[in-house]
């Protein structure tokens, strides 16, 4: 029973949807089984969890047939009654959760019964609550356009002359949705490509994008912001990455909070990408669209993908926000998910804020304590082990740290190889300072420092921050 696809679905409904659900089995327009009825009083009870031992097919089948024998097929079909009845509850549901949709299809059915007058005054109403809403999205457009199509059916079978601009009306919001939808798509095409080495075939995208980048879009929120995020993935500029920030805060009440949360996204994106290049001003900047997340609940703490917990903690850590990590981590680490990753996740979380603060001893033993199966994870843990080596002037088991990790880049075949190289060139580095270190800066080994400061400058990435601590390190040493 606890296995059926009815009691899957039960476990997502909220008490306010259970008690509704209740009234909707007992509606006679919706349901007259009065089998369904009784299973529906004889279940309902369990919720939300259906944990009681007492919760069988064999005493659910009592409750409903309570002179019978057991009949496993029978209940069965019981249950298949209700899950399509709790189904059809949830369209309704949503059909009332979505008013102007269902007030399109009224105004169809209104058509189609020639009933103008009363077509009439409800389109008028429709129109008006379109085009007077306060967030003009995709789905807004969408409406817009189902509404027009709508008008010309109607209004060209009642002889109006309003059809012909009644057709412009149809094409110019059908382009405003059309637009929209294509803006959206191309600038989650483009931040997958340059973020995540994923290719798509852009059909069209410079033709409308020729189009796109000349217009104005400051009555359509959702284009002026697609728009900005392709432009700030095609130039990687600050000048673009600052006006989408504005945009956001302009039209913060204009749009939905999926696009809102869609722009926290780019901007944790974009920030990641300047700290690769060694911009270091962009902990911060980083920091404020997790922590922004958090607040607007886009990141729900009672439900987290680890890598997520990680990332937001750290990026605290990195604003040296230590308070709001800890008090973070105190919320969220109930809801890590997978479970079977809480544990190095919290492991991983305090040995990253010990080695912020310079506790090297307790971030090393924190980090030999996790045991990630993703290999992002297990390349920063060992990244930061090497330097906590260094660190504490233990030149053997930072070489072996080095070692280690090199021969864990060769044998890791779901890193892209672009990674690699960037850990590679970071280890030929720290072996060479460690080796400096170690032995003493001198007349010979002055020269070694120098060439060894300009290659790391000329590092071509800045994985996990190790760029800007080798440029550090090397400028301890004098």
């Amino acid at each position: 029973m606890k296995k059926t696809k009815l009691i899957s679905l039960l476990g997502t409904f909220s008490k306010q949807e259970i008690l509704r659900l209740d009234d909707f089995v007992k509606s006679p327009f919706f349901n007259k089984n009065k089998n369904v009825i009784n299973l529906c009083e004889a279940v309902l009870p369990y919720w939300p969890g259906f944990e009681s031992p007492k919760f069988t097919e064999e005493n659910i089948f009592r409750k409903i047939f309570p002179n019978e024998n057991f009949d496993y097929f029978k209940i069965k079909n019981v249950i298949s009654d209700l899950y399509a009845l709790t189904a059809e509850f949830l369209k309704v549901s949503i059909s009332q959760s979505r008013p102007l949709d269902s007030e399109i299809n009224l105004l169809n059915a209104l058509h189609d019964r020639r009933l103008d007058n009363i077509y009439s005054q409800r389109e008028k109403k429709v129109k008006q609550q379109l085009r007077g809403a306060e967030v003009k999205d995709e789905d807004n457009y969408l409406r817009q356009y189902q509404l027009e199509r709508v008008n010309i059916a109607h209004y060209k079978f009642s002889g109006s002359s309003y059809s012909f601009n009644s057709i412009q009306t149809e094409f110019d919001s059908f382009l405003e949705y059309s637009l929209t939808g294509l803006l959206r798509l191309y600038s989650k095409m483009l931040h997958n490509k340059n973020h995540g080495n994923i290719q798509f075939d852009m059909k069209m995208f410079e033709n409308v994008w020729q189009y796109a980048k000349e217009m104005d879009f400051s009555d359509n929120p959702s284009c002026l912001i697609y728009k900005q995020v392709i432009s700030l993935e095609l130039s990687k500029s600050e000048a673009d990455y600052r006006k989408l920030l504005e945009i956001k805060e302009k039209y913060r009440k204009n749009i939905p909070p999926e696009e809102y949360y869609y722009i926290l996204q780019e901007q944790n994106s974009y920030s990641a990408y300047r700290l690769k290049l060694g911009d270091e001003n962009y902990y911060v900047e980083r920091f404020r669209a997790f922590r922004e997340m958090v607040e607007k609940k886009f990141m729900d703490t009672g439900y987290l993908i680890f890598p997520n917990v990680i990332s937001a903690y750290t990026s605290a850590c990195m604003a040296n926000e230590y308070e709001w990590a800890e008090d973070f981590l105190k919320k969220a680490q109930s809801g890590i998910s997978p479970k079977e990753e809480k544990l190095n996740t919290i492991n991983y979380c305090k040995g990253y804020l010990a080695y912020r603060q310079k506790d090297f001893g307790r971030a090393l033993q924190l980090f030999s304590k996790t045991n990630f199966k993703l290999y992002l994870m297990k390349v920063m843990v060992k990244s930061y082990s090497a330097r906590i080596y260094y660190e504490q002037n233990l030149y053997e088991q930072t070489i072996s740290a080095v070692d280690t990790f090199r021969h864990y880049l060769k044998t890791e075949k779901m890193m892209a190889e672009e990674q690699k190289n960037a850990h590679y060139e970071f280890l030929r580095n720290l072996t060479e300072l460690a080796r400096l270190k170690f032995e003493g800066i001198n007349k010979t080994t002055f020269v070694d420092l120098a060439v060894l400061k300009k290659q790391i400058k000329q590092m071509s990435a800045n994985p996990l921050g190790a760029k800007n601590w080798l440029i550090e390190k090397a400028g301890e040493l004098k």
